[in-house]
């Protein structure tokens, strides 16, 4: 590029001159050569002889010609700097150009890769025997806001089961002072004062739920923190509670059938062949 714009310097600097020198020649002014032993009167007369001269004085060019060189001389100056200002223009652009592509470069290289899609097969829950068990497909790659509400539930609804279970069995063996005559199994929910108690135990769970146990969307689902200090919340013992939840929500899901249909509570269910059941 610096060639090229020394080049059109030059070519300009010739035009200049071929018309500087044509405009001088056409000039009735030219003069080629003064007389022998006379100055110009523009020049001092203390100018000696060329050496190697023949002693005749310097020829000196007329005013028009002098004015034309001085022209040639600016015009080459002028394309001189032109050309030096082009190409320390062009210079500077180009190392703009190559640093901002550069820092293009630099910037996708550095930047890190976009992270893999949410995927559900890949959540804690994922353990044998059925391992990933989504048959209805409810849960969905890429949707974490989705699987959260899902997993939210899922463990709301496995800690209920788990205290109803609990629940259900326990008044064979002992009941709270008050509660001698209410029956056990699902006659405790129907029969006052249970029935005081469950309205009690809901509201209270509410209350909690709504307050205390809300859920922050900070923190994975079902996380409330650890008031007791036990220090297991890791994916083994989360493992463990979503597989006692499940094993809980069918168990409660049995206690209810089976009393329904032999009028006996959890514990006396166990005890009781089905070879003794009365058939209707």
């Amino acid at each position: 590029f610096r060639a090229g714009t020394s080049h059109f310097g030059s070519s300009i600097a010739g035009l200049v001159t071929r018309a500087a020198v044509t405009i001088t020649m056409q000039s009735p002014a030219f003069v080629p050569v003064v007389p022998v032993g006379t100055l110009p009167a523009a020049q001092p007369a203390s100018i000696a002889p060329l050496s190697g001269s023949t002693g005749k004085a310097p020829q000196w060019p007329a005013p028009s010609s002098r004015g034309a060189i001085c022209a040639l001389a600016v015009a080459g100056a002028f394309a001189a700097g032109s050309g030096a200002k082009r190409g320390k223009a062009s210079t500077a652009r180009r190392a703009a150009t190559a640093a901002a592509m550069e820092s293009a470069e630099g910037g996708k290289k550095s930047a890190p890769p976009p992270p893999p899609p949410f995927d559900p097969k890949k959540q804690v829950g994922v353990t044998l025997p059925l391992m990933y068990f989504d048959p209805l497909g409810f849960a969905k790659v890429g949707d974490e806001e989705g699987f959260n509400n899902l997993r939210s539930a899922e463990l709301k609804h496995g800690r209920v089961a788990m205290m109803a279970a609990l629940g259900a069995i326990a008044p064979h063996f002992f009941k709270f002072p008050g509660f001698d005559e209410v029956p056990t199994g699902l006659g405790s929910v129907t029969t006052p004062p249970g029935t005081y108690g469950f309205v009690a135990l809901v509201l209270a769970s509410g209350a909690l739920e709504l307050t205390v146990w809300k859920q922050d969307p900070k923190k994975e689902p079902g996380n409330f923190g650890d008031p007791a200090g036990i220090g297991q919340y890791y994916p083994e013992w989360r493992n463990r509670e979503l597989n006692n939840g499940r094993m809980a929500m069918i168990s409660i899901l049995g206690i209810i059938a089976a009393e329904i249909n032999t009028g006996r509570d959890g514990i006396e269910q166990i005890w009781t062949p089905l070879s003794n059941l009365p058939v209707e």
